[in-house]
């Protein structure tokens, strides 16, 4: 059922897991929990703007409440090239770009393209200024097989022959379109992204029924966490904020007390929690990454100077070529992105590259410890200090651009016989934005000297508290991190329901 937070004023709710957020990571885990017969309490912090919560958004930046609730301060290059970062997309700012954040039921995922691929191997390696992840890709591969059913993706993900990913492929993909894979290139691996409808996961069906509707599930709407409650190192509640419906004011609290609660707010606001009720240790809200483009530039950052054939490459765009089965429409894009022997001896991050070069310069940032999420001295409609974000690139963000940009310049000379025209790092930094993908904040690692969860997502120091979402992200590989939040969730709702008693996770495919 779905509650509104204004009528639990004064109560005290319970359940075994108290899920902080709405967004894919959140929905997720709820759907995951309650398929295991856990009940579960899922807050969302937006008023109820949109007139049907069950069914899909359209247009969030119409109805979110970013404005009252996301707002805080910028730094650094986030005050230079996205002052707005907080709030985008916004009412107020006449922003109908759905750009980056959305505090509304289904959070961000509401904009979300729905552009999915697993997390390269190499990305959860240990290698020079890269931590490497406590978790690697072939403890996650069946997890990502039961997200890919979960999302109603196309093929099967292990191949005949067990190969994981299969159905990311270009092998996969040119044997289903017949279309044709460009030429090997030296250093690069040709990789495949698939893209699938019913994206917004509040509003999936299981058995019939969204989250919203599920027997075990209370969803409130207007339902803002304010603190994190612990005794005895271990999470017992969460304190929770309601706001008026008619005007921008507080109209009071109540409580959830559960054993378990998970935050699963996005890499901004899981840092914010955490500082505000001073759990997480010294690295909470450091590490902040993302996959920024160099957006209106007059020029593209790397430009091929010729004609590759366009193949697979253009198979997203071309409307004839989309693939239909079972009333679902499916479609791919191409990509190629640095292989895991160049990426390691070139100690670089990963970048998009297609047939005509890297017009935005789509890449993972490198982690660097003074790009932040902090509190602000300003204070939101509750009194809580805001969010302050400084975006700072790490020291080796020049020759990291450089480097990616002279091997596939090498590379497309070799194969093609192509120059490749390289705009100046000087030229590209002043137009780069985040592009919606929030990552680190809450890192996870080993110990809580550089890291804020475990292996299992679980705080350092706070027993029963966990974090779901891409603000666990120890690096920023190159995927769209969506596919692997829903992944992470998964497994996170495995092991929860194990610690409960359950059997664990089945696959589900959601419509």
């Amino acid at each position: 059922m779905i509650l509104q937070g204004i009528d639990q004023i004064g109560k005290t709710l319970r359940a075994s897991v108290c899920i902080v957020g709405s967004g894919p990571a959140g929905c997720t885990l709820a759907n995951f929990l309650v398929q295991q017969g856990i009940d579960v309490i899922l807050l969302d912090g937006s008023r109820p703007l949109w007139p049907d919560p069950n069914q899909q958004v359209v247009n969030a930046y119409k109805y979110n409440d970013n404005d009252l609730l996301y707002n805080g301060q910028t730094a650094g290059l986030m005050a230079a090239n996205e002052p707005q970062f907080l709030i985008r997309p916004s009412r107020s700012v006449g922003n109908a770009s759905p750009t980056e954040r959305e505090r509304i039921y289904g959070g961000t995922g509401t904009h979300w393209g729905g552009q999915s691929r697993p997390l390269d191997p190499v990305t959860f390696e240990k290698r020079p200024d890269f931590p490497g992840w406590p978790v690697t890709r072939d403890e996650l591969d069946p997890f990502y097989d039961l997200a890919s059913d979960f999302c109603g993706l196309f093929g099967n993900y292990y191949g005949s022959d067990g190969t994981p990913g299969y159905n990311f492929t270009g092998e996969f993909w040119s044997n289903v379109t017949g279309e044709s894979r460009p030429k090997d290139l030296d250093g690069f691996d040709f990789t495949m992204y698939q893209f699938f409808n019913n994206r917004q996961i509040q509003a999936k069906r299981i058995n019939g029924l969204t989250i919203g509707e599920q027997p075990k599930a209370t969803v409130i709407l207007n339902a803002s966490v304010l603190t994190t409650n612990t005794s005895a190192g271990a999470v017992g509640s969460v304190t929770v904020g309601a706001v008026q419906m008619d005007r921008d004011e507080p109209a009071g609290v109540f409580t959830v007390g559960a054993p378990i609660v998970v935050l699963a707010c996005g890499a901004v606001e899981n840092a914010r929690q955490l500082l505000l009720s001073g759990l997480g240790g010294d690295a909470v809200g450091r590490y902040f990454m993302a996959h920024p483009i160099a957006m209106n530039m007059s020029q593209p950052a790397v430009k091929v100077n010729g004609s590759i054939p366009a193949g697979l490459f253009n198979f997203y765009t071309s409307l004839p070529s989309f693939v239909t089965k079972d009333s679902q429409t499916y479609a791919v894009t191409a990509k190629w992105v640095p292989n895991r022997e160049s990426s390691i001896a070139l100690a670089t991050s990963g970048a998009w590259f297609n047939n005509s070069g890297a017009s935005n310069y789509y890449h993972g940032t490198l982690a660097c410890a003074e790009s932040r999420i902090t509190l602000a001295d300003t204070k939101d409609v509750f009194g809580q200090q805001q969010t302050e974000i400084t975006w700072v690139l790490a020291e080796r963000s020049e020759e990291n651009y450089l480097a990616l940009a002279d091997l596939f310049s090498a590379s497309i000379q070799q194969a093609y016989g192509y120059g490749v025209t390289t705009q100046p790092f000087s030229t590209v930094k002043p137009f780069m934005r985040i592009n919606g993908h929030h990552l680190g904040t809450t890192r996870m690692g080993w110990t809580a000297d550089d890291a804020v969860v475990d292996s299992n997502l679980q705080v350092f120091g706070a027993r029963g508290l966990f974090v779901a979402g891409s603000s666990v992200w120890a690096s920023a590989g190159i995927e769209n991190p969506t596919f692997s939040i829903i992944t992470f969730s998964i497994r996170l709702a495995h092991y929860i329901g194990k610690q409960l008693g359950k059997a664990g996770v089945a696959r589900v495919r959601g419509g």
